[in-house]
């Protein structure tokens, strides 16, 4: 029994000398003060029963009781801090009545042990009284709950903050499993005795707790071990400076003294570096976490507005290209006369409506298109064609709108046929029409030339115009939604919608579309690669 004394007292010192290092690290903090007001109960508790065995008496084996129920008290409120876990006034007031009831209870016409018959070391044998069933009822119920919070916010926990609780669980689990047996389950079943191991087993939550505290950084005791070492150090060699024989070493253990004193306060001073920064890193490792977590929902709710968005221009389009089809339909029937030949006058202005009701019909194509191609719905329809007739079909078509404005429109055809591809015709024809367009519609004077190249691995198709030109900021973002050029004054009726529709749909046939000009009114050149498949 002698080393059971000694692992007692040994236990007592150790939660004494523990709770007073992290009070006085940071006294400041709510958490170091509830710790070590716990610890040092907890080490009040270890000593009375290391008096109990000693001693041998009624009344140490009293105080065990009494301060007994002080500790599971003591040890909740700290654990709820660390799991950040509130507490009200109301449930303060309820804990510490019922802590310092069955503290006082002991001492009271014998509530909770009497009739002791024989004391020995670090237990008794005897009778119970009235209140030993909810003593203990009180002290593993709030010893239970401590593991429930534990586990509760083991579970919610990340990063350090998680490994410091995991520790902290184990240790209370290995405490609380051996007080209850030996202390509850033992006496219930007619042992009637106080074991001699509830004590010292508390020695386990003060290991995991340790090893919290010096691996996992919980109250950052590191500094003030060191502080300790170093004083410690100090503190020999000034002593063998003054009781050294001679002079000589009188002056040598003194400049030894010095030379140490710096170094220590160097090595506290790194230590403490150390921990400002790794304190810094996870601090801006959290904060960087929780950015993270609202990027994520700011992302998917960009993504949500983004889907609703497309769907909308989906629903919307259809909705609008019905009625505009209708309206382009019996406008050509007026023109044509079939309601009665309409007056110069009035035939102007039907013209004038056809034209917007047309370019207003372009404008929904435009939209669905973007839609389909977002929520990835466009169909294609691939099939081997000859590039040059496409070009040729299209030129014929647009050769009206060219000479209308005095301009040449020319194809320069390769001497030989070239390889044919394999696209959607009517998807590429949409892309080299708008190209063509766009570049009658911005140039003033001289013409329009389209080219077409074997590159071995790609069609390419350039179409040179005499027109405005554009600027290096212009082309960086020419192909982008609702992107206009410089040009909105001569073609304002542009939605900006075509060439990033283009760029689209060229995407999907693995090709590419890019611009390229020497700048303001010396034109521009626009370049397709068709990948030959």
């Amino acid at each position: 029994m002698e080393a059971l004394v000694i692992i007692t007292l040994l236990s007592a010192v150790v939660n004494l000398l523990l709770g007073f290092f992290v009070y006085i690290r940071d006294s400041s903090r709510r958490i170091n003060r509830l710790f070590g007001i716990s610890a040092f109960i907890t080490a009040a508790w270890v000593f009375t029963n290391f008096m109990m065995g000693a001693r041998q008496t009624v009344f140490w084996l009293k105080s065990t009781s009494a301060i007994g129920a002080l500790v599971p008290a003591s040890s909740l409120v700290w654990i709820l801090e660390l799991c950040n876990k509130k507490i009200t006034k109301y449930e303060i007031f309820l804990l510490s009545s019922l802590a310092i009831f069955f503290s006082i209870s002991p001492y009271i016409n014998d509530l909770i042990i009497s009739n002791v018959e024989r004391v020995y070391l670090g237990g008794f044998e005897g009778q119970t009284g009235p209140l030993f069933l909810s003593y203990w009822i009180y002290i593993f119920g709030i010893l239970f709950f401590i593991i429930y919070i534990l586990v509760q916010s083991y579970s919610h926990a990340v990063g350090i903050n998680r490994l410091q609780i995991s520790y902290i669980l184990i240790g209370a689990i290995l405490y609380i499993g051996i007080v209850l047996v030996v202390s509850f389950i033992l006496p219930l079943i007619g042992i009637f005795r106080f074991s001699p191991l509830d004590s010292p087993s508390s020695l386990f939550l003060l290991l995991f707790t340790a090893i919290a505290i010096t691996r996992y950084h919980l109250f950052e005791i590191r500094v003030i071990l060191t502080e300790i070492l170093v004083g410690a150090i100090g503190l020999i060699l000034l002593v063998q400076a003054i009781t050294a024989d001679t002079i000589g070493w009188k002056v040598f253990g003194f400049i030894l003294l010095v030379l140490f004193t710096i170094l220590g306060y160097l090595l506290i001073k790194s230590t403490l570096e150390e921990i400002k920064r790794r304190q810094e890193i996870e601090k801006l490792s959290e904060q960087i976490r929780i950015s993270n977590i609202r990027l994520q929902a700011a992302l998917k709710a960009l993504e949500r507005l983004d889907k609703a968005k497309t769907e909308f221009l989906s629903i919307a389009s259809h909705q609008l290209r019905t009625p505009l089809t209708a309206i382009k339909g019996y406008l050509s029937m007026i023109q044509e006369g079939l309601y009665g030949r309409p007056s110069k006058e009035l035939d102007a202005i039907l013209n004038k409506i056809y034209l917007s009701n047309t370019r207003l019909i372009d404008l929904v194509n435009s939209l669905l298109d973007i839609s389909r191609i977002e929520m990835g719905r466009m169909e294609f329809k691939f099939e081997t064609i000859q590039i040059e007739k496409l070009i040729e079909s299209i030129i014929e078509e647009l050769s009206i709108q060219a000479k209308q404005k005095n301009l040449y429109l020319k194809f320069k055809k390769p001497e030989r046929p070239l390889p044919k591809v394999k696209v959607d015709e009517s998807k590429i024809r949409q892309v080299i029409l708008n190209l063509i367009d766009n570049a009658i519609r911005y140039t003033e004077e001289g013409g329009v030339t389209i080219k077409v190249k074997n590159l071995i691995s790609a069609i390419q198709i350039s179409v040179r115009d005499t027109g405005i030109g554009l600027t290096p900021k212009e082309i960086e973002s020419l192909f982008g939604m609702y992107a206009r050029g410089k040009g909105m004054s001569i073609f304002p009726e542009g939605a900006g919608l075509g060439l990033y529709v283009a760029r689209k749909l060229l995407e999907a046939h693995l090709g590419r579309i890019w611009a390229e000009s020497a700048g303001k009114d010396k034109g521009s050149t626009f370049y397709v690669d068709l990948p030959i498949r």
